[in-house]
């Protein structure tokens, strides 16, 4: 049985402990930290055994810990990502890996050092069987060579202090590391531009909608949409040109509900129940992964969050210069292929 311990339980945190206890076997949460002590007390009292540990530090060193799951801040997961891989734990972060590419560089370079990949990175997507099937299509060549790609990413509503930097290191790069494994390259420029801001937007420091502009090495262009404040629902999209034809995003299911001379297909504004089923084969994966002491080669790694951190410093410089910015990426070192 892994022993799991979990850093930050706010509202994703609590999601994944619930699932880790109750929906994934071979593993149990054996210890949480949190900055809010009571809502993390609060969290496990209903599960005999799981202790609450302050430092986060210390849960990583704690002997009933074998391996850590990371949802704390975003500034804290390179220090935290660091001291794992130092005792040689399984690592399990939450997007993004560091705050920084400089940050993340350093996660990278101190796992090659330990000559064993550790990290999983938590870019749910990959694990969702839509985007799966639009992978194995557009990967397939049986429409040809992909070309463009659009791609919309919408949110009901986002707190106040959401900002344009949060647009691209909390929303964006979900669409960068997803469209990067989708298309099977990696992006060598990238721009933002600001249409015209929605009365909803809550900060004077957010433009809202915002879009991303991405190209690859092999010249494809993607369009991203950022719309955290859309009011109507959570909705993801994503079509891909290729020459022979195209491959959409299916839809997913909801119940069709017929009244008063009206159609119309339910939605919702839960971003987590949303993606639960792929969250749930994502944890599941990493478990397995690490009761066979080995990596997950479907999910997303290190290399992959340290890609996707040079592309949203690139996305941020835009942002400031309103100019194509490079994006300075290479060729995926060999310790993180295969």
């Amino acid at each position: 049985m892994l022993k799991v311990g979990i850093i930050g339980v706010g509202a994703m945190g609590t999601q994944h402990f619930l699932r880790l206890m109750n929906k994934i076997s071979g593993a149990t949460v054996t210890a949480v930290s949190d900055v809010n002590e009571a809502h993390a007390k609060e969290v496990i009292v209903p599960y005999a055994g799981v202790r609450f540990i302050a430092d986060p530090i210390a849960l990583i060193n704690d002997a009933d810990v074998d391996a850590i799951v990371i949802v704390s801040a975003d500034k804290t997961h390179e220090e935290f990502c660091l001291e794992a891989l130092r005792l040689k734990k399984f690592i399990f972060c939450e997007k993004p890996l560091s705050a920084s590419a400089e940050g993340a560089r350093k996660v990278v370079d101190a796992e090659m050092a330990g000559g064993k990949r550790l990290i999983q990175l938590g870019f749910n997507r990959r694990f969702d069987p839509a985007y799966q099937e639009l992978k194995e299509l557009v990967v397939s060549g049986s429409l040809g060579e992909p070309l463009v790609a659009h791609c919309a990413h919408r949110n009901a509503n986002y707190p106040a202090p959401f900002d344009d930097v949060v647009a691209v290191t909390g929303t964006a790069i979900h669409e960068i590391d997803t469209m990067s494994w989708l298309v099977g390259d990696y992006f060598t420029k990238a721009q933002v531009i600001f249409p015209k801001c929605t009365k909803y937007s809550k900060n004077e420091n957010l433009h809202d909608p915002q879009i991303v502009l991405l190209t690859t090495s092999s010249g494809m262009v993607i369009t991203c949409e950022i719309w955290v404040n859309c009011q109507y629902a959570y909705d993801i999209r994503c079509e891909v040109l290729c020459e022979d034809g195209t491959a959409t995003l299916p839809r997913h299911a909801r119940v069709n509900v017929c009244t008063k001379n009206s159609n119309t297909f339910g939605m919702t504004s839960d971003g987590l129940g949303f993606f639960e089923e792929s969250y749930n084969v994502e944890f599941q994966a990493w478990v397995d992964a690490c009761a066979h002491d080995s990596y997950c080669a479907a999910a997303a790694s290190a290399w992959d969050g340290y890609c996707a951190a040079v592309t949203t410093d690139s996305c941020l410089k835009s942002q400031k210069s309103g100019a194509i910015e490079a994006v300075p990426l290479t060729d995926r070192p060999a310790f993180y292929c295969g």
